[in-house]
C-alpha cells in the first residue's frame, strides 16, 4: 500500500533501532491482516473466530505492539502504534466494522497529536519526518474505512460456498487452504491437456452444446403459454365487468364509524333548587333532545353542569346563566341581567336572543357567541381562552351579519412614565387582527 511505504519512509528517516522496530511491527500486522482477509476468501465462517485470528497473527501483531511501549524519547510513537492497530479488531465486528476503526484512529491521533506539538513548524525541534510518521500512519487506518464500505460493509465477508476448515486452529492458515485450491486447479490444466479432451479437439463439441441449449430455450419459449386458460373481462374479479363465478371477489370490509365517547359530569337532572334560587342543568346529552328551561322570577339563576353535545333552551329573564365543564353545548338564552359565564368549556355556541351585558369566558377553548341587535352593546371578558368568535348582525347592511374574532395575541411594552406618569406595562391588540 502507498500509505505503508510512506510510513516506512518516513520510519527511516527518523532513524535508529526503535524507528525500525516500529515499522516492522505495523508490517507484521498488515501482513497477519492480508493473511485472515485472504482466508476468509476461500474458507467458510469458523466457528472460534479468534483462533483464526490467533492462527493469522493477528492477535500476536497487536500483542506485540502493545508490549513494545517503554520510556524514552520514542514512548509516544509506540503508543501511538498500539492504539492504531486496535483498529484491526474490525475483523472481528458485526454489523458496522467500521466503528472500530474510526476508534483506533481516535486513539491514534491522542498520542501523535503530542508528537506534532513536540516537532512543530516553525520551531527549532521541527522534523518533517516526525509528521509523516503520524500522517502516513492516519491515512494508512483511514484508508480501511472506505475498503470495508466497499468489500465488507457488515462485516467481513465469507466464502459460504468455500471449504469448511475445521475447529483445528492450524487449518486456518491461507496456506491450508489454498493447497487443495492449488490440487483442483492442476488437475483442470492437465484434463485440459489430455488427448481427446474438449480442448483440444478444438472447441467443436462446445460450440454444439451451446447450439443445442439454444434450441431447447426457443422451443420452450414457443410453448411456455400452452395449456393456459384465457381470462375475459367478465372472468376478472377485479374487474367492474365480473358477472360471478366460481372466485368472487370478496367484498371490502365497511369501516366501522368509531363510537363516540359521552362525557358528562355530574348527576343527571334538571331542576329548581329552591335554597340557591338556580336551576341546575347537569350531565344532559344529545339523547335528551332541547332542555327546556323556564325562568318565572328574574332573582334566579342557571346553572349548567357537566353536559354533553346538549341542547339548552333558557326562556324568560334569569339573573345570571353558568356553564362549567361543558363540550359540544348549544345554549339560546333570552334576557341575563348580570352575566353570562362560561368556564373551562370547550366547542361551545351561545345564541343570545334578547339582550346580556358581559360575557366572561374563562379557560375555554372553543367559543361562538351569537348576538342580536339588542345585545350590541355587550362587553366580553376573556382570560386563558381560544378559538372565540363573536357574530352580530352588520348595522350598515341590514339582513347581513360580521363574525370577528376575539383577539387572543397582544403587544405589550414598557411606559417608562414621565411626570405625572406610573411606569407600567401597556397592551395593544397585535396586528395579526386587523388584515
Amino acid at each position: 500500500a502507498p500509505s505503508l511505504a510512506k510510513f516506512a519512509s518516513a520510519c527511516a528517516g527518523i532513524g535508529g533501532e526503535d524507528a525500525a522496530n516500529l515499522n516492522t511491527l505495523l508490517v507484521n500486522a498488515w501482513a497477519a491482516q492480508r493473511q485472515f482477509l485472504v482466508m476468509a476468501s476461500k474458507c467458510k465462517k469458523p466457528k472460534d473466530m479468534m483462533a483464526a485470528l490467533k492462527a493469522c497473527g493477528v492477535v500476536d501483531a497487536m500483542q506485540a505492539a502493545g508490549k513494545a511501549s517503554k520510556r524514552g524519547p520514542f514512548e509516544l510513537h509506540f503508543k501511538t502504534v498500539a492504539e492504531g492497530l486496535g483498529a484491526l479488531n474490525w475483523l472481528m465486528i458485526e454489523p458496522n466494522p467500521r466503528e472500530m476503526i474510526e476508534h483506533g484512529i481516535g486513539g491514534a491521533d491522542y498520542s501523535a497529536n503530542k508528537i506534532r506539538i513536540a516537532h512543530k513548524r516553525n520551531t527549532p525541534t521541527f522534523d518533517e519526518h516526525q509528521h509523516a510518521f503520524c500522517d502516513s500512519l492516519k491515512k494508512l487506518l483511514s484508508d480501511l474505512i472506505p475498503y470495508t464500505k466497499q468489500h465488507h460493509l457488515t462485516g467481513v465477508s465469507w466464502n459460504f460456498r468455500g471449504q469448511d476448515r475445521g475447529q483445528d486452529p492450524a487449518t486456518f492458515s491461507p496456506e491450508a487452504s489454498a493447497a487443495p485450491a492449488a490440487a483442483a486447479t492442476a488437475a483442470a490444466a492437465a484434463a485440459r491437456s489430455a488427448p481427446g479432451s474438449a480442448s483440444s479437439n478444438g472447441g467443436a463439441e462446445d460450440r454444439a452444446g451451446a447450439a443445442d441449449i439454444a434450441a431447447e430455450m426457443a422451443r420452450l419459449k414457443d410453448h411456455a403459454a400452452q395449456g393456459l386458460k384465457h381470462v375475459t373481462k367478465d372472468q376478472q374479479t377485479w374487474r367492474k365487468d365480473f358477472k360471478g363465478g366460481e372466485a368472487p371477489a370478496p367484498p371490502k370490509p365497511k369501516a366501522q364509524p368509531r363510537p363516540v365517547v359521552v362525557k358528562t359530569k355530574g348527576t343527571k337532572q334538571v331542576a329548581f333548587q329552591r335554597h340557591g334560587f338556580r336551576w341546575a342543568v347537569e350531565a344532559q346529552t344529545a339523547e335528551d333532545g332541547v332542555v327546556a328551561v323556564s325562568v318565572a322570577d328574574p332573582k334566579h339563576s342557571v346553572a349548567v353542569y357537566g353536559c354533553f353535545q346538549a341542547t339548552i333552551d333558557v326562556k324568560g329573564k334569569a339573573k345570571g346563566i353558568t356553564l362549567d365543564s361543558c363540550e359540544q353545548v348549544t345554549i339560546y338564552l333570552d334576557t341575563v341581567l348580570s352575566s353570562v359565564e362560561l368556564v373551562n368549556c370547550k366547542r361551545m355556541k351561545v345564541h343570545i336572543r334578547g339582550v346580556s351585558p358581559s360575557v366572561a369566558i374563562d379557560k375555554t377553548d372553543g367559543c361562538g357567541v351569537f348576538l342580536t341587535e339588542e345585545g350590541l352593546a355587550t362587553v366580553f371578558t376573556t382570560a386563558k381562552s381560544s378559538e372565540m368568535n363573536v357574530t352580530f348582525p352588520d348595522p350598515a347592511h341590514p339582513g347581513e351579519v360580521i363574525e370577528s374574532p376575539i383577539p387572543e395575541q397582544y403587544v405589550h411594552k414598557v411606559v417608562a412614565g414621565g411626570p405625572g406618569v406610573t411606569p407600567h406595562m401597556s397592551a395593544e391588540v397585535s396586528d395579526l387582527y386587523f388584515h
